[in-house]
């Protein structure tokens, strides 16, 4: 047998579906919203620390490098634009230790430039394609999610001072380093400059906004389920209730009580079809008496 369910129930039931594909709906678009918002502030944080180091390995190749090799001066953090940035790189790690900036290399001079994985596959896809000169992506380091813009480092002449062969290096790079950093040729991809913005952890965002879009609609579906609970038992189960009990009277032989109709709605023409059978008894009724 076919389980009943009243009508009460059944209005609770479409509003607890209702609910339900409410927020469905409204935390997949919290969800798709906030991944996007956090990703654009992190790209805009992203596009000012590029600018920034840059513009610092701009200086040092064409302001300070110059006028130092024609003095014939070799300090490397003057004269190299990748030792510079890792110099740079060290005390803005200690003020800003969640952003990233780092000159890595294969084959480098200093072995604290060796890429790590992520920095790798930057540098292998810009020698796959030399027109290549940004790229842009989500990336984890050290066990923080990242999102990292990566330039190629292309060797050029000044480049070759120090990085040809030990024997034409400056005595002070030759005496420093002796591990590696040597073989350039030029126009070759030797590094990539990569810079990284921290990415906020989405999941603990999502959860956050979702908890407080759930609570309100939460709240809202429960006032609503109260206000409808008390709408349907007053306007439809309570006339109901007494229309089923004044019929049942009219078929126990209860003629007298006549129903009154005030509504003009469904419960209101159920009740003056009730009052029309109980009067058409009645009548029926009288005329039998009669005979």
């Amino acid at each position: 047998m076919e389980k009943s369910y009243s009508i009460r129930t059944r209005f609770n039931l479409v509003l607890l579906l209702v609910y339900l594909a409410s927020l469905l709906i409204t935390l997949s678009i919290v969800y798709v919203y906030t991944k996007q918002e956090m990703y654009a502030q992190a790209n805009q944080k992203l596009t000012l620390m590029v600018d920034m180091v840059s513009s610092m390995r701009k200086y040092i190749t064409e302001d300070v490098r110059p006028a130092l090799l024609e003095q014939k001066v070799m300090h490397a953090p003057a004269i190299s634009s990748t030792v510079a940035t890792s110099h740079v790189a060290g005390h803005f790690k200690k003020l800003q230790p969640d952003y990233y900036i780092k000159t890595a290399s294969d084959n480098p001079l200093n072995k604290a430039n060796l890429p790590e994985p992520v920095e790798q596959t930057f540098l292998d896809d810009f020698r796959l394609d030399r027109e290549k000169k940004l790229i842009i992506r989500e990336g984890s380091l050290h066990g923080q999610d990242y999102l990292l813009s990566s330039h190629p480092t292309v060797s050029k002449a000044d480049c070759m001072i120090c990085h040809s062969t030990p024997d034409a290096a400056p005595e002070a790079i030759r005496s420093k380093y002796t591990s590696g950093g040597f073989g350039y040729k030029l126009d070759e991809v030797v590094g990539v400059s990569v810079v990284g913005v921290p990415l906020e952890n989405i999941k603990a965002a999502v959860l956050t906004r979702s908890l407080a879009i759930a609570a309100i609609l939460t709240a809202i579906f429960t006032i609503m389920m109260v206000l409808v609970n008390m709408t349907v038992r007053k306007q439809i189960l309570q006339p109901l209730d007494d229309i089923t009990a004044a019929a049942q009277a009219i078929s126990k032989g209860n003629l007298d009580t006549p129903l009154t109709v005030i509504r003009n709605d469904e419960i209101g023409k159920l009740t003056h079809a009730i009052e029309l059978m109980r009067r058409s008894f009645v009548k029926v009724l009288e005329r039998m008496n009669r005979k």
